[in-house]
């Protein structure tokens, strides 16, 4: 992308930030529906994926749910930072005992959240701040001003962001979380490739990918507790569902078991909700629209 063309972007991004719900979900929605019906490469291969997740192939509902979820997710990234606290806060459904565990932990022994592409994690995030819970997370870093607009906007709502291939950001996430910061990964896609091998649980049989490393590192050398999450939308609300604490053994091993573990639990999340879950990049080896 030219510098031209970045900044443009950059542009209509802003401008998304301030369009209110009355003008884009009308819009918004008609939108959505051409998509699920022209079907484009991107809503092709999250097709292929959650069929491939679930073992069910989505109909037109499905395409369209999943446009509209996307959509939602997008949109809201960009305005978040234009939203009340107490709407934040207020459209969030999460197990309170459960969070409170969360803070314990976060304030103890150290918290390393890892989710799916699923929902809206930005949304979650700030709710965690918001909530008693500061989170670091990290980002792609984006051309002409992209990555500053998205790291002062999350600021502002508490979040602390590192890009993604900064030199040594396992050692910074690690610092975070001894200063008492919830790391907040999203970890169902390795992008580089490089990551630790595991098997995606299917109705058809396993399939073997690789999740990124980040997660199981930063907890296995901070001895943080890895935690699993997922979110989803829900009416007008995104439930934030918590899954339980995996413990990261030494060694490449003790890294293999806990992904492993983590793959499993994204693998319910991602069938129970494929909806929800915004994969219309290439995931599963050899699988391609």
């Amino acid at each position: 992308m030219s510098q031209h063309a970045a900044r443009a972007k950059l542009r209509a991004l802003q401008i998304a930030a301030h369009i209110p719900p009355v003008i884009w979900h009308p819009v918004g929605w008609v939108v959505c529906v051409v998509v699920a019906v022209t079907r484009p490469r991107p809503l092709r291969q999250w097709e292929l994926n959650a069929t491939i997740a679930t073992g069910r192939a989505p109909g037109f509902s499905g395409r369209l749910a999943a446009q509209w979820s996307w959509l939602r997710n997008t949109v809201g990234s960009l305005q978040l930072g234009t939203w009340s606290e107490r709407r934040i806060v207020g459209a969030v459904t999460i197990d309170e005992q459960r969070f409170d565990e969360l803070r314990e932990l976060a304030a103890g022994r150290g918290l390393v959240l890892a989710l799916p592409h699923m929902g809206s994690w930005d949304h979650a995030g700030a709710f965690a701040c918001l909530s008693g819970l500061p989170v670091t997370s990290v980002a792609e870093k984006l051309p002409a001003g992209q990555f500053e607009y998205f790291s002062r906007m999350r600021a502002r709502l508490g979040m602390n962001i590192h890009p993604f291939d900064q030199r040594g950001v396992v050692g910074l996430l690690a610092d975070d979380v001894r200063n008492g910061r919830a790391i907040c990964l999203v970890a169902d896609r390795d992008f580089g490739k490089r990551g630790i091998a595991v098997t995606w649980p299917t109705p058809q049989g396993g399939r073997e990918l690789t999740l990124p490393a980040g997660p199981m590192l930063v907890a296995q050398q901070t001895g943080a507790a890895l935690v699993p999450a997922s979110c989803r939308f829900e009416g007008r609300r995104m439930d934030v569902r918590i899954g339980e604490t995996i413990d990261v053994a030494p060694g490449r091993q003790g890294l293999h078991d806990a992904a492993q573990r983590l793959a499993e639990e994204f693998a319910r999340a991602v069938s129970d909700k494929p909806t929800d879950w915004h994969m219309m990049q290439r995931f599963f080896p050899g699988e391609r629209a």
